[in-house]
């Protein structure tokens, strides 16, 4: 599965640890993977990263803010509490923040609950007496995570939301830990990228989906972005496709997920990208083809949404238009047709069952 999501009501050093090695990553109360975002409505993937601490040493730059805000500001790191003096620093980051966060500060973190699973702590930026700046960090026993940066915007000049981070970098340094986990960048969408300025280019890890561990950040292409192999394959059949007459529309699927969150069942279509087949007779997804990443195989299946009136009423039941790009019902997987690595025989047998299907039109490939 591209996303796994555990709610543990305990969870210890050892067993926070083995989460992060996997790829895994605290969000409020949970814990969870992915391997697929979509962000202002197009499809990315985000590379999970961190950065082993022994014999770590910081950039010039980040040296530079060290010694600069430290002269500037008082810090101190302790256990994490959430109170008003925070949310109220919480409210005022939302009003400069571009993209959505969540209502409270306790929303973000906990989840809204009075309780935490985590041993988190908390580094604390001060003007005089004014708190200008804080983060959240977790501790396992190996293992730092950073969870929550927050800063006045008054103060962005100073680098606090990084100055906070290296601060928590070093406070895992002075401790022995082995570990330090940033989150996740994603290709493409550079909010992110300031993550990879937290360690030098030989010392930042990604974590490698396929190769399920953990790399030098040196050895990552874009060619193995999990979104970037997903839209080339399908594209390649895509084209091959329309090359001998048949209509297809790539589509983006937000419920790949549907497995995770609202159903169990193993036959719902986990792919966030597939293209769907005979277009130009079908208004909904009627045969599918998607890309297996694990097997590394095309899958050719007929599938139907989830209460399927349309086999009653096709002829009136309205789709988006073909310049549509999201396919927003749940799909479930019939009967899956065949399954290849070789996209001229997956050609081949759509062809097959193409020729069973009168076709009035044509239409190209949406991208």
């Amino acid at each position: 599965m591209f996303t796994e999501k555990h709610f543990p009501h305990s969870i210890s050093g050892d067993e926070l640890d083995a989460y992060l090695a996997k790829g895994w990553y605290r969000m409020g109360l949970s814990v969870f993977t992915c391997h697929f975002l979509f962000f202002n409505d197009s499809l990315y993937s985000p590379i999970w990263l961190r950065m082993p601490l022994d014999g770590l040493v910081f950039r010039k730059s980040l040296q530079k803010t060290m010694r600069q805000n430290r002269q500037r500001f008082r810090t101190t790191i302790k256990h994490a509490v959430i109170d008003d003096e925070k949310e109220a620093l919480f409210q005022r980051y939302k009003t400069g923040f571009k993209g959505i966060l969540s209502a409270t500060l306790i929303d973000s973190v906990l989840d809204g609950q009075p309780y935490t699973i985590f041993d988190t702590f908390e580094v604390c930026v001060y003007d005089g007496e004014k708190l200008v700046a804080f983060s959240f960090f977790d501790l396992g026993n190996k293992s730092l995570s950073s969870i929550k940066g927050v800063y006045d915007p008054e103060y962005s000049k100073h680098s606090l939301g990084i100055y906070t981070m290296v601060e928590e970098m070093q406070f895992g340094l002075d401790l022995g830990f082995q570990f330090y986990y940033p989150g996740y960048i994603v290709p493409g969408y550079p909010r992110f990228d300031y993550k990879l300025r937290m360690g030098t280019a030989e010392a930042v890890q990604f974590f490698d989906l396929k190769a399920q561990t953990w790399l030098p950040f040196q050895q990552f292409s874009n060619q193995n972005v999990p979104v970037g192999v997903l839209s080339s394959k399908l594209n390649e059949v895509g084209q091959k496709l329309v090359n001998v007459g048949v209509a297809v529309q790539m589509l983006y699927y937000p419920a790949y997920e549907a497995n995770n969150f609202m159903f169990e069942n193993e036959r719902m279509l986990e792919s966030p990208l597939f293209l769907t087949l005979f277009t130009n007779i079908f208004p909904r997804p009627r045969f599918i083809i998607y890309y297996d990443l694990w097997q590394e195989k095309y899958v050719f299946t007929h599938c139907m949404p989830i209460e399927d009136l349309s086999l009653y009423f096709e002829h009136t039941m309205q789709f988006d238009t073909q310049e549509a790009r999201h396919y927003l019902d749940f799909i479930l997987k019939k009967t899956q047709i065949i399954e290849t690595e070789n996209s001229t025989e997956l050609v081949g047998m759509v062809e097959e069952i193409g020729r069973l299907i009168k076709s009035p039109g044509i239409s190209g490939i949406l991208k």
